[in-house]
């Protein structure tokens, strides 16, 4: 389990090409192909994904491939990381991988984003937290203003699985907003509220960061917590920490 920020995001943010055409898709240039492939890949000193650690707060490290047909707005990517093997739900697993496809198309300054992911667990030893999640996401650019250097990007994501690892169906409800700051870091806010058959277990997860690139690498150093911390089950660690990324992409 992991904060989209490859796979379906990723290739979403490659998508905010807008067009002068009705539909709102982003046309290819003559002589410009409109098969558009990238990878990405990633050192992280934890995995927190809405508010638990999925490496028992130890280091990660993540990669993915993606794929965008840009008449269309369509992507699909694959994403992977370590997880802890010794948790519960992984039954064994030492990896995650995620296999998303999505449609992402742009009207003026409002982007969407329409898709499902599918968390897979190789190698382990039941399939019940193999999970299918569906998701609608919106975001809007707001130009320049209050002094900032440039468009800050408040959204929306809303994500649905009918058996969350599990344990019923859930809903996860994802408030973001990226404001651009001085000397090239960008400020970055989230909320997340995760809803769940068993109304006992819902609980909200939040983290701020900063984030800029030097030399061509991502750098990005984040604070994430959630509530009801008592309520993670051993090994998996909760909330109250600081993580560290560093990332490239190609």
């Amino acid at each position: 389990m992991r904060p989209r920020k490859s796979a379906a995001t990723g290739a979403a943010a490659s998508l905010l090409v807008l067009s002068a055409n009705p539909l709102g898709t982003a046309l290819a240039a003559p002589g410009e192909s409109p098969h558009v492939f990238g990878a990405n890949v990633a050192l992280a000193t934890d995995y927190m994904f809405r508010g638990i650690s999925q490496t028992n707060h130890g280091a990660a490290i993540q990669g993915g491939f993606d794929y965008e047909y840009s008449p269309y707005n369509l992507y699909a990517g694959v994403w992977t990381s370590n997880v802890d093997s010794s948790a519960k739900g992984y039954n064994g697993a030492s990896m995650e991988l995620d296999i998303s496809v999505g449609w992402a198309p742009s009207w003026k300054n409002i982007n969407f984003d329409l898709g499902y992911v599918r968390y897979q667990y190789p190698r382990t030893d039941t399939s019940t937290n193999n999970t299918d999640e569906y998701y609608l996401g919106l975001s809007y650019e707001i130009g320049k203003s209050y002094g900032l250097p440039g468009p800050f990007t408040p959204s929306y994501k809303a994500y649905y699985s009918d058996d969350f690892f599990g344990s019923g169906s859930s809903w996860y409800h994802d408030l973001s907003i990226e404001i651009p700051f001085i000397l090239g870091f960008t400020l970055a806010g989230h909320y997340g509220w995760n809803r769940f058959d068993k109304a006992t277990n819902n609980y909200a997860d939040y983290s701020v960061g900063i984030a800029t690139e030097y030399m061509g690498f991502g750098l990005d150093l984040s604070w994430v917590d959630r509530t009801d911390e008592g309520a993670c089950s051993p090994p998996f660690q909760c909330g109250e920490t600081a993580v560290f990324t560093l990332s490239k992409s190609f």
